[in-house]
């Protein structure tokens, strides 16, 4: 009798097909083996929480090619991994009265008598369109070409300023120096919060300072955490309360997300500076910080 598939042996034979080891898998991954081998068994209650199942079915399915949605569906009971039955054949329509296919033949007849004009119509349509967009696009060639023609008048006024500023830098030098010394010291980063919901925010970081490190500290509570750049995963930890951990993202990244499993129970810092991610309209559960970066620049 052959064995039931679920959604433990699915995945283990997926492992095992690519020939992968547990040890390579948790590499690959970042999940513990004890956890792999958790799920290979089926004993989803020995994971931290539901959460962590989801999350753990889709890395370990993408490592090994299965499709991670479908079995987080088998798991909350919305699919199943058996195969669907045959579709029965239709019966076959009984054929009417002599008048009933006579009816039938005439409309047959009169829908090939009109597919010509039908066919023509759908085509002058499309010409019509087709027409139509190109004027549309010569209605609004004159604006660009005003808004490109404005825009050399303002480097020209810009390049006339540039010139008498240079001027003026000749006659007092050290005033200048003093004066772009002090602009570039009072730049400060920035956190700016936008787009938030109950499950993400964006933050957009301006004047960073590169490398951008990030400090996660616990509260109350465990949280998990993940940390995403260019959607490759560079961080995950299970923070207990009290505890305090950094990484660092590596250098130049211009983008990070935040996976927080539990968000009330963890406080962020950036460079040393509070990210604010939380809103008063919403209840802190699972949320998502989609970080956006630029740095300061260094170059002298």
């Amino acid at each position: 009798m052959a064995h039931e598939t679920t959604i433990g042996t699915k995945l283990r034979q997926a492992r095992l097909d690519k020939n992968i080891s547990l040890i390579e898998l948790q590499q690959m991954t970042k999940i513990q083996k004890r956890y792999l081998e958790a799920i290979e068994a089926d004993q989803f209650a020995q994971l931290p929480g539901t959460f962590y199942v989801r999350a753990f079915i889709r890395q370990y399915a993408a490592a090994v090619g299965e499709d991670g949605d479908k079995l987080v569906a088998v798991f909350d009971g919305k699919d199943t991994l058996a195969a669907p039955l045959p579709k029965r054949p239709q019966p076959e329509t009984v054929s009417g009265s002599r008048k009933a296919q006579h009816v039938a033949e005439k409309n047959s007849s009169f829908v090939i008598r009109y597919l010509p004009m039908i066919l023509l119509g759908l085509v002058a349509l499309t010409i019509m369109s087709i027409v139509g967009y190109m004027a549309w696009q010569d209605r609004n060639a004159s604006p660009m070409i005003q808004g490109s023609s404005s825009l050399v008048v303002e480097n020209s006024a810009s390049d006339s300023s540039t010139t008498t500023e240079s001027t003026s830098s000749t006659i007092n030098s050290s005033s200048s120096v003093e004066s772009t010394t002090e602009s570039s010291t009072e730049k400060e980063m920035t956190m700016t919060a936008s787009d938030s919901s109950q499950s993400a925010i964006t933050i957009d970081v301006q004047d960073a300072e590169s490398p951008l490190t990030l400090t996660f500290t616990g509260q109350n509570g465990r949280c998990w955490i993940g940390v995403q750049v260019d959607g490759a995963y560079v961080y995950q930890y299970t923070l207990t309360a009290g505890e305090t951990q950094t990484t660092t993202l590596p250098e130049g990244a211009d983008n990070a997300v935040l996976t927080l499993g539990a968000s009330q129970y963890v406080t962020i810092e950036a460079n040393g500076q509070t990210v604010d991610f939380t809103d008063q309209q919403y209840e802190s559960l699972q949320k998502t910080v989609n970080m956006t970066i630029s740095y300061t620049d260094t170059a002298e």
